[in-house]
Formats: structure tokens, sequence, C-alpha cells
């Protein structure tokens, strides 16, 4: 009769509900959906996730302070501060992002840097950079060594993201050790290239190789565009690392990144696909409106929205990509974007 089967996700009504249900399952799925309340009945929402939020089991806590975080006020902090002690790793996660989100005054955050625990630390790094950026380059350079790698990473890609130049030297710092690849990325979304010969060898790495791609994107020499011109060469790499790869490459100048993604448009498999069609329209890459032209007759498992934004980007200076993009609109009915 399927009782192992977790149940469908309820209407708000039944939410509401399942929220006081016995089975777990329902309450699961009533925290997951009461996120998302219907317009006008968000304190009805609340109520519920506030009750969930001392539910027993750590996940429905977990994605009950979720919610309170999307949805609650600063009169929920004292719920969410609560559970920073919880017994469950995620759901003192989920607690600080939450009050993180609430608090309009966030400069709490700074002593949970020196947590003992380094699921706290972490989750405050990432906090910090969100909504106390103007803070950040200078409580999050410490961090770079924490004696957790993974604080220390999250807070090398936070300086990187934030654009705190002033950490260069010290990412730098750092490119012998545990952090090297974290610390290249920051470094090249900082338009230093010091990390370079560290993102060549991650291309090789399945788990590192998308993100490393795109870093040389920003920053690669002729040593990098050559590596990143192998990656896109390589039969069996999957089409969406080929695609990142030529668009890496075209980001670069290099002629050798149009090639690439022109055959990833074109290729049997659609993997990659949407990737190199929105690189076209980024980047302005004229010589590949045949190719998004050929796929407006034929989507090969394009997304026709994605693919309208790239002609339209292209429409400009191209009448093929203005007629390609015509005709896609009156394929599927849409509006021309607004100016």
């Amino acid at each position: 009769r399927g009782v192992f089967l977790p149940p469908l996700a309820p209407n708000f009504d039944a939410a509401l509900r399942d929220a006081g249900s016995r089975d777990a399952r329902f309450r699961m799925a009533a925290a997951e959906r009461l996120a998302t309340p219907e317009p006008g009945r968000e304190d009805e929402a609340l109520k519920a996730l506030r009750r969930l939020a001392d539910d027993p089991l750590g996940p429905i806590r977990e994605a009950a302070l979720t919610g309170v975080g999307f949805l609650g006020d600063p009169s929920d902090l004292a719920l969410l501060e609560a559970r920073f002690d919880d017994g469950h790793v995620a759901v003192r996660q989920a607690a600080v992002r939450a009050a993180a989100r609430i608090e309009a005054d966030p400069s709490w955050l700074l002593p949970l840097l020196d947590d003992p625990r380094e699921e706290m630390r972490f989750q405050a790094v990432d906090a910090l950079a969100v909504h106390l950026p103007e803070l950040a380059e200078a409580h999050l350079l410490p961090l770079l060594d924490d004696p957790d790698a993974r604080v220390g990473s999250a807070a090398a890609r936070a300086l990187g993201a934030l654009e705190a130049h002033g950490a260069a030297d010290a990412l730098a710092a750092k490119l012998d050790g545990p952090l090297a690849f974290d610390a290249a990325v920051a470094l090249a979304e900082l338009g230093d290239a010091r990390g370079e010969p560290s993102l060549v060898r991650a291309l090789a790495d399945r788990q590192l190789a998308l993100d490393a791609t795109e870093a040389l994107g920003l920053v690669a020499t002729d040593a990098g565009r050559d590596a990143l011109a192998r990656t896109a060469e390589r039969f069996f790499a999957p089409l969406l690392l080929r695609a990142a790869a030529g668009a890496a490459l075209a980001r670069r100048g290099d002629a050798r990144g149009v090639a690439a993604l022109d055959r990833v448009l074109r290729a049997w498999r659609a993997d990659g696909r949407d990737y190199a069609v929105h690189a076209a329209g980024e980047l302005g890459l004229a010589d590949l409106v045949p190719a998004l032209a050929r796929l407006v007759r034929r989507l090969r498992g394009a997304d026709p929205g994605v693919l309208a934004a790239a002609l339209e980007a292209l429409a400009e200076e191209s009448e093929p990509a203005r007629e390609a993009l015509e005709r896609l609109r009156r394929r599927f009915r849409f509006e021309p974007a607004e100016s």
C-alpha cells in the first residue's frame, strides 16, 4: 500500500494540518511546504513553523528553522539563538543562517568567528560575507589560518567574492598548502594570476574542474589558455566542462573558445548546450549566430528562454540574430524584452 513512500508535497492547508501529525514524514513535508506560504497567510505558516522548530527530529527542526529565516522577524531571534546549541550540527547551522537573515544588526556574528565548533565558524564566515561585507576583509583574513581547512577555504572564497584586493598577498601565501585551490580561485576573482598553476592542475580533478575552468577565464595566461584548449578538445570530457572551457577561452580573447563552443552547440548530447548558448550571448560571439539559428529550428534540448536571451544580446549587431529571434518569438510567443 505504499506506506514506506514519502508523502506527496501537501497543499498549504494540508501542510498546516500535517504540522501536528504523529507521522514524521508528514511533519517534514509540512515544514518544507510552509516555508513558501500562500500570500496573506504568512502568520499562519510562521505559527506552525515555530512549533516545528521544537520537533523531536533534527531534520524537521532544520527545515522549520530555514522557513522561519525566510518568514520571521526579530521576535524570532530568541527561538533561533536557542538552537545555536542544538544537538544536531545541521540544525545549529540552519539557526545561524536564519538569524543572520532576520537580524538587522548582524554584528553578533563576529564572536561566532571564534566559536570552538568549526561548523559555527563556517556558517559565520558565510553570513558575515553576505550581511557585513564592510567588515569581512579584516575579520576573515585571520581565518585563512583556521585549524579546520573548510573554514579557511570558506574565508578564502569569501574574500575573493567580496573583491578584497587587500587580501591578495595573504591568499597567495596559501598557494602551497591545503587551501591552494580555494586561494587560487579567490585570487582569480581579484584579477591576480598567481594561482594559475593550481587552477591548471585542478582541470584534471572532476570535482574541481568546472570552478577551475571558470576561474581561468578571468586570469589565464598562455599556459592557462593552452590547458583550457586541451580541456575543450577532450572527447570524453563532460560537455558542460567543454562548454565552460570554450567560454573561458573566449573570455580571454582566444579564438579557440569560439570553435569549442560551436562544437558543443552542434553536439548530439544536450548537456552543456545551455551553458554554450548563454556564453554566446553574454560574450557577444556573433560567429556563433548560425549555430544558434539552427537551434531555433530544432532545439535539441536547448532551453528556448536561454536561447532567446542570447539572441537578444546579439540582435543589435547581427541581422541573422534578429531574424532568428523573430522566428523563435513566433514559435514560442515570446514577448520582446523590455529595454
